[in-house]
């Protein structure tokens, strides 16, 4: 099975439904459960996660909006279900509801060389010191292990405290990309991107680093 095919089964919306099966961090009592895309399947407890994780992460993010209950249903069983390079997991305690964080990986490439960690967001109060990066690593590991992916990414914000995150991960910046500030038709900031899409497009004061992981 090609790693598209295996993502689409376990986000419940392949042709094989693996959506049951969990990725166990080794030595925590927690595991990586694949967020189901399935519109009949979709758990509402962790549609509010993704929501309200967005909306206090604002701006870690290169888009700004306001997220609703409504808008994160619509973009998992669309966006995420119909993207078969990108998945999604939800972090928590086996045999427990209660949702610790959530991460994901997107942007594969069509031959399976490269793809990116993305979205990696805890969203519980309570820190477990060492808990998100023991649960990426786990994540990054297995897609490069057991799919047979050779590069993982990841794209992030220079003023992003997560910078630190991602070194303690193992992953080191590669290059390093001016970000331009896109404006509404009311001119509030609405998206920062690395294209200037107007002849007049401001840069802003962030940047953005690729990172890539050295195993």
């Amino acid at each position: 099975m090609e790693y598209r095919d295996i993502f689409q089964a376990l986000k419940g919306v392949g042709d094989m439904n693996l959506s049951s099966l969990a990725l166990p961090v080794a030595e925590t009592g927690f595991a990586l459960y694949p967020i189901n895309c399935n519109p009949a399947h979709v758990d509402k407890i962790v549609v509010n996660m993704l929501t309200e994780a967005r909306n206090r992460s604002r701006d870690s993010f290169l888009t700004y909006f306001e997220a609703t209950s409504e808008r994160t249903f619509q973009w998992i069983t669309s966006n995420v279900a119909n993207d078969s390079t990108r998945i999604l997991f939800a972090l928590r305690e086996i045999g427990k509801r209660e949702l610790y964080g959530y991460m994901g990986l997107a942007y594969g490439d069509a031959s399976g060389a490269r793809i990116e960690g993305d979205a990696i967001v805890r969203f519980s109060d309570t820190n477990r010191p060492g808990l998100m990066r023991k649960a990426f690593l786990s994540l990054v590991e297995w897609v490069i292990t057991d799919i047979g992916i050779k590069e993982v990414w990841v794209r992030v914000r220079s003023s992003n405290p997560a910078v630190n995150f991602y070194n303690q991960c193992g992953f080191s910046v590669e290059f390093e990309m001016p970000l331009y500030e896109i404006n509404g038709s009311m001119g509030v900031l609405e998206e920062l991107s690395e294209v200037p899409l107007k002849d007049d497009a401001v840069m802003s004061a962030d940047s953005l680093f690729h990172m890539k992981y050295q195993r």
